[in-house]
């Protein structure tokens, strides 16, 4: 730090203490990968490492007809793009994927972005503003509760999941204002599945827009991977908007948002992060094409070999007496320990022993509620699963963790 900015008292201190966890080697974070190897293993510090730690729900990177699919992509457009989606970075390849998804989530038309964080703040920057309402569910993604800061809308978040906080929200709201409610379909740390009936009910009877963030859910959720309007067997006239990521079950970058012709139209022509941003890059485009390709012809193989695999690990923990989280239905797997210094010793002592798995420590979690955080894909073994499940019972069992 320099003299002059020690004079002006600058100071930044992190929520958790990273100095104490590094003086005492348990900082986890940031283990550079070598290497991503078959079945879900990568090389770290030349030696392999079961990955629990990533999004590759469906098992997708690394498979051959993608990777093929960025080299086509490479010949044809470069590496980089020239410029935001108005001027020159609109290629056909942009415009195929928007309608594909489109179609795929039963909407008019879509609208993509470079990451998964811009598209929620850009999407509800654009939609409200000083004199309207977000009504936000209290455990939302932060990028969502960014979004709503950067609009400057009046922000209320109700009670985690709780349709009768979210109604008393929407009753405290003047009946001339508009009104935007946002979920998480699926709760990133829990696996929890949002209460959507209940939700979109309420919309419908308080006239309130409906976003629904399917960045957990989409292509993992229900028996075909499609997303939480599958799992409860909604209409998806339901939601009025839909955001997902491309760089989770789908092995490329980015996010999207779809919805009618007449929101996606206004969100191109308004959306700073879409207007100001480079376009996503064409290789990603052409990576994601091809992986929802694979996904269309093979999904009920992918998901179903996915929800297997999560319960083959899921009821090898709760047998040897692990404790987990009890809401998950997803490939979510969070393991309770309570104590977020405890989370730290336990997470490297997994790293120690050949996992690739961290801890989760509050603000991300609340207060008490430490938790390690698996994620299961498709690409998994069930013989490694239940090595990995038995390590983890022999760590917990150390640490007298077991019910």
């Amino acid at each position: 730090m320099t003299k002059r900015i020690k004079e002006r008292n600058f100071s930044w201190k992190t929520h958790w203490d990273i100095d104490y966890l590094r003086e005492n080697d348990l900082y986890t974070w940031f283990r550079e990968i070598e290497k991503e190897l078959e079945s879900g293993w990568v090389m770290v510090s030349g030696r392999r490492m079961f990955m629990l730690g990533g999004y590759s729900y469906l098992g997708l990177n690394r498979d051959p007809r993608i990777n093929q699919a960025a080299v086509d992509a490479v010949g044809r457009f470069g590496t980089g793009m020239s410029g935001s989606r108005f001027l020159a970075g609109t290629t056909e390849l942009h415009s195929a994927l928007e309608k594909k998804i489109a179609v795929l989530h039963g909407k008019e038309d879509a609208m993509l972005l470079t990451s998964g964080y811009l598209t929620n703040i850009s999407t509800i920057a654009a939609l409200v503003g000083k004199n309207d309402y977000i009504l936000s569910d209290r455990l939302n993604h932060a990028s969502i509760v960014d979004g709503a800061i950067y609009s400057q809308a009046k922000l209320i978040r109700y009670k985690h999941n709780d349709p009768g906080s979210l109604e008393a929200a929407l009753k405290s709201v003047p009946e001339s204002s508009r009104i935007l409610v946002i979920t998480d379909s699926v709760f990133s740390m829990s696996g929890e599945v949002v209460d959507l009936p209940g939700i979109v009910r309420l919309c419908k009877k308080y006239g309130a827009l409906l976003m629904v963030d399917e960045c957990h859910s989409m292509f993992v959720l229900g028996k075909r991977g499609g997303g939480v309007l599958e799992y409860f067997d909604m209409d998806p006239d339901d939601v009025d908007i839909i955001m997902s990521t491309l760089s989770k079950a789908i092995p490329a970058g980015g996010g999207y948002v779809t919805a009618s012709r007449e929101i996606i139209d206004y969100l191109k022509h308004e959306s700073r992060g879409f207007i100001y941003s480079i376009a996503l890059s064409s290789i990603m485009v052409s990576v994601a094409l091809k992986a929802l390709d694979i996904f269309e012809s093979e999904r009920e193989e992918l998901v179903g070999r996915l929800h297997s695999n999560t319960e083959v690990f899921r009821e090898a923990l709760l047998a040897r007496g692990v404790p987990l989280g009890q809401d998950s239905v997803t490939s979510i797997v969070p393991i309770i320990v309570g104590d977020a210094h405890l989370a730290a010793i336990l997470a490297r002592k997994c790293q120690e022993s050949g996992l690739y798995i961290h801890a989760v420590f509050p603000p991300v979690v609340p207060p008490g509620q430490a938790i390690l955080r698996a994620s299961i894909t498709a690409e998994h073994t069930k013989e490694d699963l239940l090595m990995a499940s038995e390590k983890i019972y022999r760590i917990f069992k150390e640490a007298d963790l077991l019910h």
